[in-house]
């Protein structure tokens, strides 16, 4: 089978297909009758209605999760991807929900992260069906719904349906990802002195923001109360530190937006964190010397993406340096809560990480709570299955390409072996998590011709 011929014949039904899941705003939802919401349960039910109407076999999971298969045997390849998206924030060009293509580019809020590439995995699947192929093991989609949350919806398949003897996820780059680094999402609480300073002439009375720990946030909120003039301190700080905002005053209560760039939380660096940025400025005001205090410590202990300010700075040649992001603030006359996301290399001591979190944490009387923590993955570069995918990818593309790591974390870790595989290239724009988030079409073309060869490689 020419699978670049094939992949190039089914790009209309690629984009009516994946334009059906990315109309559905599935952002997690509190809900009583949903698992994860309806919007989430909507995208779910689609993809599994876009397949029973293929002919795949489906199952739905009690709305937590489900899979598309097809063919015999004992063993399964496992593919697995997610529904969920993270929230679409502000600043889009097009209505994040309202699918456009544009010069050959996919914009949506999940094009990239991750329903392009389930879609891309999918019609991998339905070539190689519509081909007669009769695999040797089962080929079976798993498809999550709380990915961009605490997995939930992936642990309660895994509790319930067979596991893979070996997959990939199409939730990251290629050539063949071996590595994935540990995340560990954790808050640290510190209580605070709910008696006011009469001394200073600035009153915190409240700070907010971000949406996701693994979201750099784009926006943090402070309400101040002071009766001096603001506006053009604030002004010429934002000038000074090249950052955006807005400062609105009422009566002696000052409203104050700091605006930052909003990535992925593995690569926290290329972002712009509104977070630290209003933390920063508020460091300037005249507050009380306790406020003041707690402000320094979060300042000096989180704004640096290494971990540096926690002395945990570390690399290794598998996977590479440790980073961190601070994903949340919520800070009211009781207590201040800072969540944050960090990634450490695959040959990190979790345990001594975490360690050092409580000392930090005993140290400014604070607590720590471990929201998430997932270990990280590492399978060898010699793997055979390894090998077959980074083989499939190097014919279909003419590189030389080796297995590489990343900082992310994907469903691949769910599975006893797997890797994450594309769908992106090198070459591909990085917009997951960003507005005006988006793929190129031609690269979801060539990662289903790279996926339709695979799929026959491992089950033929």
């Amino acid at each position: 089978m020419n699978m670049n011929l094939l992949s190039q014949e089914y790009e209309q039904e690629f984009l009516n297909k994946v334009t059906k899941l990315l109309e559905i705003p599935s952002v997690y939802e509190e809900s009583v009758s949903y698992p994860f919401g309806k919007p989430i349960d909507d995208a779910l039910r689609m993809m599994l209605t876009i397949a029973e109407k293929d002919g795949f076999t489906t199952k739905n999971v009690d709305g937590r999760a489900g899979h598309v298969e097809f063919g015999e045997g004992e063993e399964v390849l496992g593919i697995l991807g997610h529904l969920d998206v993270v929230p679409a924030g502000k600043g889009w060009s097009t209505p994040p929900f309202e699918p456009v293509l544009k010069e050959g580019k996919l914009y949506a809020r999940g094009a990239q992260d991750d329903k392009g590439p389930v879609m891309a995995a999918y019609i991998a699947m339905k070539i190689l069906k519509d081909q007669g192929f009769k695999p040797k093991k089962r080929i079976r989609l798993i498809v999550g719904t709380d990915e961009e949350r605490d997995w939930k919806g992936m642990e309660y398949y895994f509790a319930r349906e067979e596991m893979p003897a070996f997959g990939f996820s199409p939730d990251a780059t290629f050539p063949v990802i071996h590595a994935e680094k540990g995340l560990l999402d954790f808050y640290m609480t510190y209580n605070l002195n709910q008696e006011t300073d009469s001394t200073s002439d600035a009153e915190l009375l409240k700070i907010t923001g971000g949406d996701r720990l693994n979201m750099v946030p784009d926006e943090a909120f402070a309400l101040v109360r002071s009766d001096k003039e603001l506006y053009t301190h604030f002004h010429e700080f934002l000038r000074d530190h090249g950052l955006e905002g807005t400062l609105e005053k009422s009566h002696e209560e000052n409203t104050i937006i700091v605006k930052g760039k909003s990535v992925h939380a593995s690569k926290p660096e290329t972002g712009v964190n509104a977070i630290t940025g209003l933390v920063s400025y508020l460091l300037t005001l005249p507050l009380s010397k306790k406020d003041a205090a707690l402000l320094s410590t979060i300042q000096q202990t989180f704004e640096k993406t290494d971990g540096s300010g926690l002395q945990l700075e570390q690399t290794d040649n598998e996977s590479g340096p440790l980073t961190m992001n601070v994903g949340s603030i919520e800070w009211n006359r009781n207590q201040c809560q800072v969540g944050v996301n960090l990634r450490y290399p695959v040959t990190a001591d979790p345990e001594g990480i975490l360690s050092t979190l409580r000392k930090a944490a005993h140290e400014n009387l604070g607590e720590l709570e471990v929201y998430d923590h997932l270990r990280a993955l590492y399978i060898d570069k010699d793997h055979h299955f390894v090998q077959t995918l980074l083989r499939v990818y190097n014919d279909a593309t003419g590189e030389e390409e080796s297995a590489i790591s990343i900082g992310g974390a994907t469903y691949a870790r769910a599975l006893k072996a797997g890797v994450a595989y594309g769908a992106l290239f090198a070459s591909s724009p990085d917009t997951a998590h960003q507005n005006d988030e988006h793929v190129l079409l031609s690269d979801m073309i060539k990662a289903i011709e790279i996926y339709a060869a695979s799929i026959y490689e491992l089950t033929k």
